[in-house]
């Protein structure tokens, strides 16, 4: 039986937490963290434009509506075409066995559902670790209806030779709230792909508030992607957060495509020496689509190395906003962290703000950021047409060229073609 809230904004989400408690809550070792969560989210209530990291983005209009907490319902999976992976798929939030592809994974690595895996001391130690719901309210409000998910670990050692899929279903008749839950653990050495996709199956509006925490040990890679497509009726909130040990190395590729209102908050703390974390980041968006864009990397130790590459494509009314912050502590010496943002206005109505900002405690450092918003090159565009290229041919391999310097970046070869496709058809 779907739940459905009330009326007024915090408090309804507080009533359906109630209701959704009686009924088929969370249980267990996680309902203390679950009711710690809800506390929270009852102190701060959702963010306003008046917080500083939310002053370009009005999210009232998303969570003024009602939504359902709906069931799994039977439904088909797309997956992407050519991915060779293994897959684990989630209906409405839930884990769905039936769609999933798990066999063959090698000895030391577990594909499995939260629910399933909650006993596990690992499960108790590092869920809602890093991901603070102290201080970000979708995290909390994520934390307290935390029932299912998906928890993937890697034991020391061990390389994965396929990409692990995560896919979310999102299916239902009435609007409705989803917030999946992802916990990635690598041993060790230990080394993994991960993409993470969403498929929205029917016109309904949906509310997708995500969570995800990756402890990236010594030694260890994890290269996790984000693919996220849009729809007018679609809005997301999604909150990344990993933590780095040793000689570790972390890389993150999102890629937005449309959407009303997108907030992509990653937050990296590269807690020991010789870290090295790369973050790149494609957004398109046209009509009154929104995609906000945000970053904290917490350079605790020193001898690490950031790099921030996001760019954007807004026509149309679009907005687009970049966010970037890094934080060199003062014991963090020899860090070298970079930022660049760099957008095109294919529209004078499309609107871009960007603030990379560098907050900088120690004092032999190589740190640097920048922002670049315009227009398509002119004389760019005038060399292609006087090669015989037609000018609605011409913008597109321009801008097709620009948005496929991040998609280059990802490791995952087989993603290049389908986010190719997704650029032309933003383009089209």
């Amino acid at each position: 039986m779907p739940i459905v809230m009330d009326h007024r904004v915090e408090d309804r989400f507080l009533a359906a937490y109630e209701r959704y408690q009686s009924m088929n809550g969370t249980s267990g070792p996680l309902s203390d963290l679950s009711q710690k969560a809800i506390e929270r989210f009852a102190e701060v209530g959702f963010p306003t434009r008046k917080n500083e990291s939310w002053k370009y983005t009005n999210i009232t209009p998303v969570i003024n509506r009602t939504y359902q907490i709906a069931d799994p319902e039977t439904t088909t999976v797309d997956g992407i075409e050519g991915l060779d992976a293994y897959r684990a798929v989630f209906v409405n939030g839930l884990f769905a066995p039936e769609h999933s592809i798990l066999d063959g994974l090698p000895s030391g690595a577990v594909v499995e559902s939260l629910h399933g895996a909650s006993e596990d001391d690992l499960i108790q130690t590092h869920v809602g670790t890093y991901a603070d719901y102290h201080q970000e309210p979708f995290t909390a409000l994520n934390t307290a209806f935390l029932k299912d998910g998906v928890v993937i670990r890697v034991s020391s050692g061990v390389k994965l030779d396929r990409p692990v899929h995560i896919i979310h279903v999102i299916t239902a008749d009435q609007p409705i709230l989803v917030q999946p839950r992802t916990l990635i653990h690598a041993g060790e050495g230990a080394s993994i792909q991960v993409v993470y996709s969403t498929e929205l199956k029917g016109s309904t509006s949906a509310l997708i508030n995500a969570v995800t925490e990756i402890h990236v040990s010594k030694e260890a890679q994890v290269e996790f992607s984000d693919l996220q497509i849009g729809t007018p009726t679609t809005s997301r909130v999604t909150n990344l957060s990993v933590y780095q040990q040793n000689q570790s190395k972390f890389q993150s590729d999102v890629f937005t495509f449309g959407g009303e209102i997108t907030r992509n908050n990653l937050s990296i703390h590269a807690d020991a020496e010789h870290c090295e974390s790369l973050l790149h980041g494609l957004f398109m968006a046209r009509e009154k689509s929104h995609i906000d864009n945000s970053t904290f990397v917490d350079h605790a130790k020193p001898n690490c190395m950031s790099s921030e590459y996001y760019k954007g494509i807004l026509d149309e009314d679009a907005v687009g906003v970049f966010h970037g912050q890094v934080l060199v502590r003062e014991d963090a010496q020899l860090i070298n962290a970079y930022q660049t943002n760099r957008s095109i206005l294919l529209t004078d109505t499309a609107r871009m703000f960007s603030k990379p900002a560098l907050e900088i405690y120690a004092d032999d450092v190589k740190c640097s950021h920048g922002a670049t918003t315009g227009q398509l090159d002119k004389e760019g565009l005038f060399y292609l047409r006087s090669r015989g290229i037609h000018e609605k041919d011409a913008r597109r391999l321009m801008l097709t060229s620009f948005a496929g310097d991040i998609i280059e970046k990802s490791p995952i070869q087989a993603l290049h073609e389908v986010i190719y496709g997704h650029v032309d058809r933003m383009l089209s």
